[in-house]
């Protein structure tokens, strides 16, 4: 009975979905499918509020490579201590600009909208995801979902999915292909005031990593299922623990 209530709960939003044109009525090929419409990529558009010149990197002694006017749109690609930003304009310029020529807008909230391992699976094999390993990651920002794949590309299968916690709009989680690389079972930021378990490396300073913790190691905040972070992705302590012990280096990790 528990079965049949779940194959007609998948059902019902499959339903709803193809309703709203976001699927065609083949559920799981790959024909069909407005991806853009299903997966939002989360990207945070900002205002520039005062022409700005925009420069090679944050801080002092960075070289000018360009310029920004008030009213222009840019998507913000990452933040160094929120005070300086990595911005983007849609006709390709980019530099990093400081925090006062920028309106950020508030954190979105989390799409409830949950989706069936069936379309998760086709949507990274349709998109030709490759990886170093067996293993792939997804990190869906408007959802707050991380995903975890088993195979290889064009057959990639659902192994796990984790609810998590992405940085919030004014410390974005840098979106894109990533590699995980390095790990450990403790750090301590002294910038934030705050350290974390079981970190993962994807790319620079961008981390997987448990509940952040005090010095000593007492969990400070329980959030989840919301941008919340400083753009590490957060995951819970079971979760954490799986993913340091699971996930191998090499492996791809997809952030949109």
């Amino acid at each position: 009975m528990k079965w049949k209530l779940k194959q007609l709960f998948w059902l019902t939003i499959l339903l709803l979905l193809m309703s709203q044109g976001v699927l065609a009525e083949d559920p799981v090929g790959d024909v069909g499918y407005n991806w853009d419409e299903l997966f939002k990529p989360s990207a945070v558009w900002a205002e520039i509020t005062a022409y700005t010149a925009a420069f090679d990197a944050w801080g002092s002694g960075s070289k000018r490579v360009g310029e920004f006017s008030a009213g222009e749109q840019v998507e913000i690609v990452r933040d160094h201590n929120y005070q300086w930003y990595l911005v983007k304009a849609a006709d390709g310029r980019e530099g990093w600009i400081p925090v006062d020529k920028l309106s950020i807008p508030e954190d979105p909230e989390t799409n409830p909208e949950l989706v069936p391992a069936e379309i998760l699976e086709a949507y990274v094999n349709a998109h030709g995801f490759t990886s170093k390993t067996d293993q792939l990651v997804w990190v869906d920002i408007d959802r707050q979902l991380t995903h975890v794949f088993v195979g290889q590309m064009g057959s990639w299968q659902l192994l796990r999915t984790m609810v998590c916690a992405t940085g919030k709009n004014t410390a974005p989680t840098l979106r894109g292909l990533h590699e995980i690389a390095d790990r450990g079972e403790w750090f301590f930021a002294e910038r934030f005031g705050q350290g974390a378990e079981n970190w993962v490396q994807f790319s620079g300073p961008y981390l997987f990593h448990s509940l952040p913790m005090d010095r000593q190691r007492t969990i400070v905040d329980y959030t989840l299922g919301k941008r919340s972070s400083s753009g590490c992705v957060r995951l819970s302590m079971e979760d954490s623990r799986w993913f340091y012990g699971f996930i191998k280096r090499g492996s791809t990790v997809f952030v949109n």
